[in-house]
């Protein structure tokens, strides 16, 4: 490489560099807002910041000026919103089969009793993490149609808007979905609900 070639590569390094500094110093502040607004979380906004930041960094020798902003901000709201997906997608789990425990403070119960209630307890996470799994592996739109449904209690009407079907193809869906955990696991939630 002769020293021109050189020179020039160093030039537009620092310019990345400098181009990276402005944006990073005119956007953080709209970054981490947005960041707020889609996470509901000051600590994951701030994670999230860090994170969008970072992909403009590596990428700093391909930045455009104008675009930057939007690519800031859109990088981030998706961001927030597919963590938001991913942690609802692990809670949802532990929501599916809700309400058959009794809660031990109504309940005085003795320490052998206590220990069965929570081994019980265990295997109908185990169950249901198991279900989730394999309906997710099955079909993920199966997935997506029976937690928003059903977990997050979201109306049908909404669900198939979001999902981008009708009515009755998100009701054909869930039937299915239904009927499919039922063949599979049927049997197995009703072992477990008569140990």
């Amino acid at each position: 490489m002769d020293t021109e070639t050189k020179d020039r590569q160093m030039e537009m390094k620092l310019r990345g560099n400098t181009d990276f500094d402005k944006i990073y110093k005119t956007n953080a502040e709209i970054v981490y807002k947005t960041a707020v607004k889609y996470s509901g979380n000051h600590h994951e906004a701030e994670e999230i910041s860090q994170t969008v930041f970072l992909k403009l960094y590596v990428n700093r020798e391909n930045i455009n000026l104008e675009a930057a902003r939007g690519w800031l901000i859109l990088t981030t709201k998706y961001m927030a919103l597919n963590r938001n997906r991913d942690l609802e997608r692990e809670y949802l789990v532990d929501d599916f089969i809700g309400g058959e425990e009794a809660d031990s403070a109504e309940i005085a119960e003795n320490p052998e009793d206590i220990f069965l209630r929570k081994m019980k307890e265990r295997q109908y996470m185990k169950l249901k993490e198991k279900i989730f799994e394999a309906l997710y592996a099955k079909s993920p739109r199966w997935y997506d149609a029976v937690t928003i449904t059903y977990v997050l209690e979201k109306p049908q009407k909404e669900v198939a808007e979001k999902m981008g079907v009708t009515l009755e193809v998100l009701q054909a869906v869930l039937y299915r979905a239904r009927r499919w955990m039922r063949e599979n696991y049927a049997e197995e939630y009703a072992h477990l609900d008569k140990a």
